[in-house]
């Protein structure tokens, strides 16, 4: 799924239709409030994404809450990609939403591990153990870096640029990448090529007015796409000449290196 923009999908009708409408790959829904109201809206939203061809995701309860069973039983099913699982602060958060997604796909004959699940990184806590929630289970597709959340729970003023959040935005780029994941951030329509100069993938926007500059920003360049097709091919040329790894210059392409150069193809559309 291609996520270089997201969208917050409101509920209601007709802001729902202005969401669907954008130029963004996938819109999120939210299921937060755990209301039985919202569940029934977000069905409704969920159907809707499939028809205008948008990839899907949910921001869901945490387990601890009590409402993940809820918020899964109600959403998932084909045409949901993602869950966005907030207050991600232990390894045990994501292995505990990884079980119930496993049952939900299993008892609706959907093939094991086909909803990705994003753990979101809105706390200290979470951060210093970013690395950790994002090896906790093989369905993790990637981090979220809440920025506003994580200044808040840490006393700073929240920004997308500048020193303030460098070092936990450089830590939550770092955590994902090495998994294979894409690090997504949060985000307001501010500072969006900054962002991505800072490693993020692509980011969740709350105005759907701001996806096209967005996907702009987070597009890869040609260049950056010249070079990952070299990658591949020089990993699968090693490959098949019974190599483990391949050479690139001074660069070594491993299968990990391999699997981010497809996930650039990927992003660009290529």
């Amino acid at each position: 799924m291609r996520l270089r923009t997201i969208v917050s999908c409101p509920l209601g009708s007709d802001a729902r239709g202005v969401a669907l409408a954008a130029a963004a790959d996938a819109v999120a829904i939210s299921v937060l409030d755990a209301s039985a109201e919202s569940r029934a809206a977000a069905v409704t939203a969920r159907d809707a994404a499939i028809v205008a061809g948008k990839g899907l995701l949910a921001w869901v309860n945490h387990p601890r809450t009590r409402q993940l069973r809820d918020d899964l039983d109600a959403l998932v099913g084909p045409g949901l990609g993602a869950v966005l699982l907030p207050h991600a602060v232990e390894p045990q958060d994501v292995r505990d939403a990884a079980v119930l997604l496993r049952e939900f796909e299993y008892t609706r004959g959907m093939e094991p591990g086909c909803i990705a699940l994003f753990p979101v990184i809105d706390t200290a806590r979470g951060l210093l153990r970013a690395a950790e929630i994002a090896a906790a289970a093989p369905r993790v597709g990637g981090l979220v870096f809440d920025s506003a959340a994580y200044a808040a729970d840490t006393g700073a003023r929240d920004e997308e640029h500048g020193p303030r959040l460098a070092y936990a935005r450089g830590l939550v780029v770092a955590a994902a990448r090495a998994v294979d994941g894409l690090p997504l951030v949060k985000a307001n329509a501010f500072e969006l090529g900054q962002l991505a100069n800072d490693g993020f993938a692509g980011v969740i926007l709350a105005d759907a007015v701001m996806a096209g500059a967005a996907n702009g920003a987070f597009t890869p360049t040609p260049a950056e796409v010249q070079r990952a097709r070299a990658a591949i091919a020089a990993y699968e040329g090693a490959k098949a000449a019974g190599e483990w790894v391949g050479r690139l210059g001074c660069l070594v392409v491993d299968a990990s290196a391999a699997r981010k150069a497809r996930q650039t193809i990927e992003q660009a559309g290529a």
